[in-house]
């Protein structure tokens, strides 16, 4: 299974936007070949101990994928084209990670 972490900073003014374009897309791409899960989230305090500062502009999607194949795909859609270029602008900075499972 593939695992993709995405970290984004919404630029100021932008999450209300950002959340609705997260909003049409996110039913779009839970209905591809392989996609398993595909959930934006936000800070939440967390009782684990060593809590981390909550940040109101930090979005985080968490995607999994059958395969690396339908990863590929899905990056590959119109909508994720069409999505991508328009919720780009909305972002202050991205961070992309990829894992795979182990076990």
């Amino acid at each position: 299974m593939i695992h993709v972490i995405v970290t984004m900073r919404i630029k100021e003014g932008q999450m209300e936007a950002f959340l609705a374009a997260g909003a049409e897309l996110r039913p779009l791409v839970l209905q591809e070949a392989g996609c398993i899960a595909y959930d934006y989230t936000r800070d939440a305090p967390a009782p684990l101990g060593r809590p981390q500062p909550l940040e109101a502009d930090r979005v985080t999607l968490l995607e999994r994928w059958e395969s690396m194949a339908a990863l590929k795909a899905h990056l590959e859609t119109p909508h994720m084209q069409t999505a991508g270029a328009r919720m780009r602008d909305m972002r202050a900075s991205f961070e992309l990670r990829c894992t795979e499972s182990i076990f």
